[in-house]
Parts: C-alpha cells; structure tokens; sequence
C-alpha cells in the first residue's frame, strides 16, 4: 500500500507541474477536446478512541469537453487510501456521462452518475462548508453507502429548469455503480424544488428548498453499512421494497448561509416487518471574510424506530476552513463530538490539506 500511496503523490506533483507550463498556450481548439482537472486533499485524523493517520481522502482527476450551449460530457475517477475504507487502494469510474440539451431549460443525461436525490450530496467536496459531508447524507441518499457505488448508478434523467422551478426524473439499473446488479431495481428518483436569487442593497441572498423520492425492489442487497445496530441477517442480503424520501431547504444572505435536509426510508422486506429509517440535519456558515469559513453542525439519525436495541447516531460538528489568496490551496480543521452515548461516533479531530493541481489543462490542440 506504502508503494502505491507513493505512486499517487508522484503523479499527483507531475500533473501540477505540468499545469505550470501549460499556462501560456493561448490557442482556441474545439470544445470537444478533453479537458483535465485535478485535486487531492490529504487528511490527519486524530479520534479519541483507536490510532491516528494520515490518509488520502481523495484524489481525483476529471474530463470535461463539450460546448457551453452543446453536447457535453463529463468523466471522473477517484483514489484513496488508509481510510479504513472497502474503496482504499484502488481507482474506480465515480462519473461517465453525456448531457444532451434538447430545448430551452430541457436537458437529457445519460451514463453513470448521482440520481437526483437530495441536497448536501450534488455539493462539491472540494468546495463543502464543512470538511465532509454528514454521515446521515452518506447513508441515507440512493446508494450512499452501497459498497463501490459511491452513490451512482446507471441510467437516464431528464432535466427542466422554469423560472424558480427546477424538476429531475431519472430511472436507473437500481444495482449501484461498479457493483452487480443481480436482479436489483429498476430505480425511479424525481426531484421538485423552487427557488430564487436576489440582491437587498447591495447584499446578495438565495434560498432553495424541495422534495425528492425514490422507489426501488432490492432481490439482494447488502444495506448493513447504512442501517448500522440492526439485525445483519436482515440487511446484509436485503430482499424487498426500498422507497426513501428527502426534504431540504438551503437559504444565504450575505456572510451568512446555511441548509437543512430531512431523510426516511421505508424497507418493506419479502420476509419479516418493516424498517423505518430517518434523519435530519441543520448547518449554518459564517464568512467574515471570503477567505474564511466558520461552521457549526448538528445531526442525527435513528435506523429503525421500531428497534430500540438500534441506538440512534447524534454528534455535533465545526470547522473552521482558510482558503489561500494566491494558490489554489484550502486548509480544514474540523471537530467531531458525539451526544447521547452514540458508541458509533467518537470525539475526533481532523485536519485535511486540500491543493487544486490542474484546471482546466487541454490534453491535446
């Protein structure tokens, strides 16, 4: 693994130097020409209970190509390592996608990519408040914590966008990116949401807020990473009807933003009585200064409320996040500190380095 990680950094500085010297090109080749970019974040983790380490959280690289008003595509990969993690030490296709706009706010998606479901989960990591997004958001979204999915799936979507109004319909495989099917699915997702942008003196604001849902009929799915504190005779092999629902809403006013989303699913299995999972959680960021980020956390999660042997998941998190001036640099430090005897959950710190290598880096003229 040592080896590997090793390989990783060196190509990671390679593809930063090779930015360097692709800066003053200034040819204008077709749209469709790939287009690279890059990032890594590597990360100190330092939990009250068990060894510190250090990690690469991730490191991804991305091809873009496609006019602005035109048929465009989209491919990302990503690697990490030491997370303790069934995703460590080996590269695997997060995104594979064409998008076809077929009229004015109309759009068709196709490939693999992150059905329409939820808030907090089409927020870039790179650019997150806070050093990660919640751990109710990972478990709870369509294939959130579903082996190598990394809460993908294939299929289609259609897109529209009226005004303040914004709707999603996908039907995916069902199965879960890079995984097998075996029978799963199909996977039906649609998203609903309104809002706006505006200005008050001078002072920009938005807000957003919306609905989701999905369907889905599981032949053998493994839903123990998710569903943690139930019965993994259950939800390892879990066969059965699987229908979730999300709430959010998402609003800022100058220096000030914040979101909070709502999440229940519903697993009627084959055999055996109903689950009934939910969670929510609620963020607020203060910027005093565009270079800072201060944000403060609170979630929770219980997965079955007809289990009381299941112990519901609550932890407060804050971080404070610097972005440099100059250099494509952010650094993060970030606090974890459980409530009510979660024995998931321990007081942790961690601290992530996060460098921009390639933007926007033509591969060919």
């Amino acid at each position: 693994m040592r080896s590997r990680t090793v390989l990783v950094v060196h190509l990671a500085l390679t593809l930063g130097a090779a930015a360097a010297f692709a800066g003053g090109d200034q040819a204008a080749p077709s749209p469709y020409v790939p287009v690279l970019s890059s990032y890594i974040q590597f990360r100190y983790t330092d939990p009250s209970k068990g060894d510190d380490a250090w990690a690469i959280r991730r490191f991804k690289a991305m091809l873009d190509g496609g006019p602005r008003d035109g048929l465009r595509y989209h491919v990302q990969f990503i690697y990490k390592t030491n997370l303790q993690s069934s995703t460590d030490d080996q590269i695997y296709l997060q995104d594979a996608y064409v998008l076809v706009p077929a009229a004015r706010g109309l759009a068709f998606k196709v490939g693999q990519f992150i059905p329409p479901f939820g808030l907090e989960r089409f927020e870039p990591d790179w650019a997150l408040d806070l050093i990660d997004r919640t751990d109710l958001t990972n478990r709870m979204v369509v294939n959130g914590n579903l082996g190598q999915s990394f809460a993908r799936d294939r299929g289609m979507e259609v897109d529209l966008a009226r005004g303040g109004w914004q709707w999603s319909a996908g039907l995916f495989q069902g199965g879960g990116a890079n995984m097998d099917s075996r029978g799963n699915g199909p996977l039906g997702v649609a998203r609903l949401s309104y809002g706006g942008n505006e200005s008050d003196g001078g002072t920009p604001r938005f807000w957003r807020a919306g609905l989701a849902a999905s369907d889905r009929h599981d032949a053998d799915m493994n839903l123990s990473s998710e569903l943690t504190g139930l019965d993994k005779k259950l939800t390892s092999h879990f066969a059965g009807r699987d229908s979730r629902l999300n709430a959010f809403a998402q609003a800022g006013w100058g220096k000030l933003r914040g979101q909070a989303e709502y999440f229940s699913a519903w697993l009627s299995p084959d055999q055996g009585g109903e689950i009934v999972a939910h969670g929510a959680y609620g963020q607020a960021a203060y910027l005093p200064v565009r270079q800072i980020i201060l944000a403060l956390r609170y979630e929770w999660f219980t997965p079955d409320v007809h289990t009381e042997a299941a112990p519901s998941l609550r932890q407060w998190d804050s971080s404070v996040t610097y972005d440099f001036r100059r250099v494509p640099l952010r650094l993060v430090a970030d606090y974890l500190s459980p409530r009510g005897g979660s024995a998931a959950y321990t007081h942790t710190w961690r601290f992530q380095i996060q460098y921009v290598l390639l933007k926007g880096l033509r591969l060919w003229r």
